[in-house]
């Protein structure tokens, strides 16, 4: 198959916008965010949320897009290592493939339809719900085109996206599933995702993201998630980036009145990934529960920085998040409570708990920095945060030796048993059953 390679350029820019035929205001929003992306500087290596993963890792001077997939007609067509990642097409509502950069599939229960509910490739989406998608594009306190220099490509040249429309009331029953892939052929990953869920909606969104790439890669995906007055939005996002991707991924979330959002965030590959997670609670009532874990090792580094921003009074969030590292691997788990002078009543919590699987003898050890954070600006709050690294507990591992088990199974068991409450929060067994299998292969393969 050709594979056709676009440079990073304001004529590339130019390009995409008339192969997809975009709308007058896109082609005005990437112009202006390409000139964003000239003008500003990589972020300052010195900046808290940089310090420990230095942005000049990322590989932005040799990236270039490459498209090359055309569209199948079955799930079964696409490589086994892609499709058998996502849930059985039984079990869900719709899904929605994008390989290299192009959509490859996507099929949809024709219930989502007569809902008004529109789940659908974003390029094609811009044709026909071009407005809808103006008024929610890019407007995020980091979900935004000048955030840094990784959004601003991300803003000029996103090739592929994911666009979720529940119309207020909609009750989507069974979970929509995304996979975004690129094969081994490789090339920039520009994702970008859109969730819009209505008053009163409904609905479920599983997004995974695996890769084959041969050599370095740079990733820099952006996820916008928009829950108005009493949505219910649950949000699962998997990652499965192949060894070679260095990624940047800025992920926000909006919660209007009594809207509820959980959200499970689950890291598994990449060479050097560094993620940007927000919750913003602007109106009483809403609700965020933030649920996430990591296996790292070899020589991986994962870093992480949560936000959870109470802006209005009686609003709640929860934070748990779960490290597990072995080898040289390295986490970094950066967490703020931001609680404005308003919002009263607020109930917020922060949790971030890493466990490090150190062989005795073995001189190279992984590393976790857990860095929690309060900012409370109200004097009528429940706020609480807190941090722990550790090995594995010497009486938990002498209770399961001393019951027969080998040390191997029994650190095993310990490790599935951390991870249990944030995997138990995936909806659908078989990707549950999935995930346990990846953890399993990740504790046993060699570093």
């Amino acid at each position: 198959m050709t594979t056709q390679t676009l440079n990073l350029s304001l004529e590339t820019v130019a390009a995409l916008s008339d192969y997809h035929d975009e709308p007058a205001w896109m082609r005005a929003a990437r112009r202006a965010a390409w000139e964003q992306y000239v003008a500003l500087p990589l972020p300052d290596a010195k900046e808290e949320a940089w310090r420990r993963t230095p942005p000049g890792r990322f590989p932005l001077e040799t990236a270039r897009i490459k498209l090359a997939h055309k569209p199948v007609d079955d799930l079964s067509e696409l490589p086994p290592c892609w499709h058998q990642t996502m849930a059985p097409e039984s079990q869900v509502a719709g899904s929605l493939v994008h390989c290299d950069g192009r959509l490859a599939y996507r099929a949809a229960q024709p219930r989502l339809e007569a809902q008004g509910v529109v789940f659908a490739d974003l390029h094609a989406a811009l044709r026909e719900h071009s407005e809808l998608i103006r008024r929610h594009w890019m407007r995020g306190e980091i979900a935004r085109p000048d955030f840094n220099k990784f959004t601003a490509l991300h803003a000029a040249l996103w090739t592929s996206g994911t666009f979720v429309y529940a119309p207020a009331g909609a009750r989507v029953e069974r979970p929509l599933q995304t996979l975004t892939a690129y094969n081994g052929e490789g090339g920039a990953g520009l994702h970008h995702t859109l969730l819009i869920a209505e008053a009163g909606s409904r609905v479920t969104l599983l997004q995974d993201r695996i890769s084959q790439e041969a050599g370095p890669e740079l990733n820099a995906d952006v996820v916008e998630i928009y829950a108005e007055a009493g949505a219910w939005v649950r949000y699962v996002s998997l990652q499965h980036w192949g060894e070679q991707r260095y990624a940047v991924s800025v992920q926000e979330a909006h919660l209007q009145r009594d809207a509820n959002l959980v959200w499970v965030n689950a890291a598994l590959g990449s060479r050097v990934s560094k993620e940007f997670l927000r919750s913003n609670l602007i109106a009483p009532g809403a609700r965020a529960l933030m649920h996430g874990f990591t296996f790292a090792h070899a020589g991986q580094q994962l870093d992480q920085s949560t936000y959870q921003h109470h802006q209005a009074p009686e609003t709640f969030s929860d934070l748990l998040y779960r490290n597990v590292l072995r080898d040289a691997a390295r986490t970094v788990f950066y967490g703020m409570i931001r609680v404005e002078p308003g919002a009263q009543g607020t109930e917020g919590y922060q949790a971030n708990h890493n466990l490090l699987l150190v062989p005795p003898g073995v001189e190279v050890k992984p590393r976790a920095h857990a860095i929690p954070g309060l900012e409370i600006w109200a004097n009528d709050v429940r706020c609480s945060h807190g941090a722990t690294v550790s090995r594995l507990d010497p009486e938990q591992l002498f209770y399961l030796q001393a019951r027969g088990l080998p040390r191997p199974q029994a650190e095993s068991l310990i490790v599935e048993g951390f991870l249990r409450p944030i995997v138990e929060r995936v909806p659908l067994a078989k990707l549950r059953e999935r995930l346990g299998e990846e953890i399993g292969r990740r504790f046993w393969e060699k570093g």
